[in-house]
């Protein structure tokens, strides 16, 4: 079974994706980002997620971001990615939030493998089983 990593704020968005997943065959990992009041989070200061050890696909919150402990923030999405540019990774952005084109920009500028994830459900469906069948997607 494959693994699929959603890291998501907006939790009622990362749980109704993770249950259209599961129900597709896939067994999901849930991640809501850094939590307050420390708001940090271990790739930052560790410079590896055990999360992302075991996906074989991320879904990411493009504006997921979070402080080191010198006090940089970086945005986890493009850090994900570049840990690992074999894994696919997909940006979500919840049907609340506006996408944001600098954002994204910004990460395909470091990571030009990454996709904008399909909003319509057979859309999504066919862009997971897609990314997960031709393996390597990034130029390394």
């Amino acid at each position: 079974m494959r693994t699929i990593l959603i890291a998501h704020r907006d939790t009622a968005f990362a749980e109704h994706l993770a249950g259209e997943l599961r129900g597709w065959g896939y067994h999901v990992i849930e991640c809501p980002g850094p939590m307050p009041p420390v708001a940090r989070c271990i790739r930052c200061d560790k410079g590896y997620c055990p999360l992302t050890e075991g996906a074989d696909l991320m879904i990411y919150d493009p504006r997921l971001n979070a402080p080191d402990g010198a006090g940089h923030v970086h945005n986890l999405a493009t850090e994900s990615a570049l840990s690992d540019p074999t894994v696919p990774m997909l940006l979500a952005w919840s049907p609340e939030t506006v996408p944001d084109a600098g954002t994204l920009r910004a990460i395909r500028m470091e990571a030009p493998w990454v996709h904008v994830a399909a909003h319509a459900p057979g859309a999504l469906r066919r862009q997971v089983h897609d990314l997960l069948a031709a393996g390597v997607t990034s130029p390394v």
